[in-house]
């Protein structure tokens, strides 16, 4: 099983937001509507977050609930029930992949949700930076020891949606405290990154996953 350090993932997921030519060799660039991937050439995932308009009312504010077949997608592991907007993203992105299998994923945000689904379909390890919670219903799933998320308890996404309706994050949680709030920009991977850093010199946060 592949292992990562958490800086060189946040590090990745930052500079796709740059796009293609900012990261190491792609073998595939995802665009499909208003979802974006890219697929490295050592099979690595990486799944930006939003950054349009249109990704909000594709899928972050999509309401209600689904189900994606796992065995339709290769794995044989039931079904499970997923909010309709991260499913359908995650679901845009596996089509696209085909036959091509990630050894790991990494995400943020919208892109987050996405990795915590389909590091449980394809059973690989994945990271999850600033991830919402996209799984309804508190039953484990096979994998779900495989998915890691990292949030800062500041960030308002990492509360979405609310617990209230039943929904959770999938798999394992590192939870950050800065010391000062940053409302208006503590979603972003530049300030990940920043209390990474302060986080790991202190021993608080773990240095690579998985462990």
């Amino acid at each position: 099983m592949r292992n990562m350090d958490l800086m060189d993932a946040a590090e990745l997921v930052r500079d796709s937001y740059k796009g293609a030519s900012h990261l190491p060799p792609v073998r595939a660039d995802i665009t499909e509507a208003h979802v974006e991937a890219y697929f490295l050439s050592d099979n690595t995932l990486v799944i930006p977050g939003s950054n349009q308009l249109v990704d909000y009312t594709k899928a972050n504010l999509v309401t209600g609930k689904t189900k994606i077949s796992w065995d339709q997608m290769g794995k044989a592991s039931g079904n499970a029930i997923w909010h309709k907007g991260f499913a359908g993203h995650a679901s845009t992105i596996a089509n696209k992949l085909g036959r091509a299998r990630p050894t790991f994923i990494i995400g943020h945000s919208l892109g987050a949700a996405a990795a915590q689904i389909l590091g449980c379909i394809y059973g690989v390890p994945a990271i999850g930076f600033a991830s919402p919670m996209p799984r309804r219903g508190r039953s484990r799933l096979t994998h779900e020891g495989k998915v890691l998320n990292v949030v800062r308890n500041d960030d308002l996404v990492c509360r979405m949606p609310p617990k209230q309706f039943g929904f959770r994050r999938i798999g394992n949680t590192e939870v950050m405290q800065p010391v000062t709030k940053n409302k208006s920009e503590d979603h972003s991977m530049p300030r990940y990154i920043e209390l990474m850093e302060i986080e790991r010199r202190a021993g608080k946060i773990v240095k690579s996953w998985p462990r």
